[in-house]
């Protein structure tokens, strides 16, 4: 927030990209919200972990994996893994694309969850823009 200077005179498109995301959830609990958070990751090729006590989760992505043509790929590549055996291949450890963190809060006065969601690891805005809208519009149903 400090880098991007609240009310400076700079234009927007010579500052940095903004590092976290927010929107509210009109829900009843931060347990829903996180159950629903939860169950959306688990369908996504990614690696999440959700830490209840904090009400928080961090998530790593080597790609775009929640975009409608990476979950039709998936569906693609699991058909032709059941058709042939992959026994031999080894699976390599990439450097992930996108590493994120997502933090529910209480909304103010006690009404919905604020689910904030901060850039850890990437250099791709595109990929963290897309992430963040994909997050709230499934949220969002």
């Amino acid at each position: 927030d400090v880098a991007r200077g609240v009310g400076s005179s700079i234009p927007k498109h010579l500052l940095p990209f903004p590092s976290h995301f927010g929107f509210d959830i009109a829900a009843a609990s931060i347990d829903e919200v996180a159950a629903k958070l939860n169950s959306l990751f688990q369908e996504l090729d990614l690696r999440w972990q959700y830490k209840p006590n904090i009400s928080a989760g961090v998530g790593f992505a080597n790609a775009n994996v929640w975009s409608r043509a990476a979950r039709r790929h998936q569906r693609r590549k699991s058909n032709e893994a059941h058709d042939a055996d992959k026994g031999d291949e080894d699976e390599k450890e990439e450097e992930p694309a996108l590493g994120f963190k997502v933090q529910l809060l209480m909304g103010k006065e006690g009404s919905g969850v604020e689910v904030e969601v901060r850039w850890l690891l990437g250099r791709e805005s595109v990929l963290f823009e897309s992430f963040c809208g994909m997050l709230k519009r499934q949220m969002g149903r």
